[in-house]
């Protein structure tokens, strides 16, 4: 199986994909829109994959895929589109497009290091091994699946250790910029003025057909409360926004 990736240089003339082996061992793991790590000369690189298939015919040497970087694809398909018209519509390079879709964390540059930030969640791996009461009042708080390791703390720091180190429990991170979808989220509501009132119903009358809009103001006329009442209501319509 091969891979074409879209490698994280903004130099115009590498404005395209470079095809990769995918290694047997990380078959089931690379995925349409998924980040990868690739040699690329002397350097190792970061790289979106664009597409997959089983045989291409080259005159070189198809170098492996390194490793794959994140357990799902950050780019989905929709993104992916939506990354294309962008490339074509500004005429800019099609990595730049993408990246404005992604958070800072993602944008990865050469020899540039990013601290990503986790949160930890807890999973259960083996309840015949529970015996103490403390035990059994950790467990109790999966009623829902995993736990935050936060929340299990609470109830003892020093329980919750040692029942990762016997496998009770099992460790799981995740990056914060993924979404949750049980989280809700709330907008602070702000009393809009006439003007921008009249700005958001103009916009969100229109949601149900593609149009375009250019809102003026000076800096600190409330152009952003527009934006993101719009975003709300179109949210709260079931959509997305970007």
């Amino acid at each position: 199986m091969i891979a074409e990736v879209l490698v994280e240089i903004k130099a115009e003339g590498i404005d395209k994909t470079f095809t990769y082996m995918i290694p047997k061992h990380l078959v089931d793991k690379v995925k349409i829109g998924i980040r990868v790590e690739v040699p690329f000369g002397k350097q190792k690189l970061e790289g979106f994959v664009l597409g997959i298939s089983k045989y291409k015919e080259v005159d070189y040497e198809i170098k492996d895929i390194i490793d794959v970087i994140d357990e799902e694809p950050v780019l989905n398909e929709e993104m992916l589109k939506l990354g294309n018209y962008i490339s074509r519509k500004t005429i800019c390079n099609l990595i730049s497009a993408y990246q404005t879709m992604l958070p800072k964390a993602l944008k990865a540059k050469h020899d540039t290091v990013i601290n990503k930030k986790y949160i930890s969640y807890l999973k259960i791996n083996n309840l015949e091994l529970v015996k103490t009461e403390k035990q059994k009042e950790i467990i109790r708080l999966f009623d829902k699946g995993k736990v935050l390791k936060s929340d299990a703390n609470k109830v003892s720091i020093y329980t919750v250790s040692k029942m990762l180190e016997k496998g009770i429990l099992i460790e799981e991170k995740e990056e914060v910029y993924r979404l949750n979808d049980e989280v809700n989220i709330t907008l602070n509501k702000v009393d809009l003025t006439d003007e921008q009132e009249n700005a958001v119903k103009i916009i969100t009358d229109s949601l149900d057909y593609f149009n375009s809009f250019l809102l003026h103001g000076v800096t600190g006329s409330g152009k952003t409360e527009v934006y993101m009442n719009v975003i709300d209501k179109v949210i709260h319509n079931g959509k997305e926004a970007i």
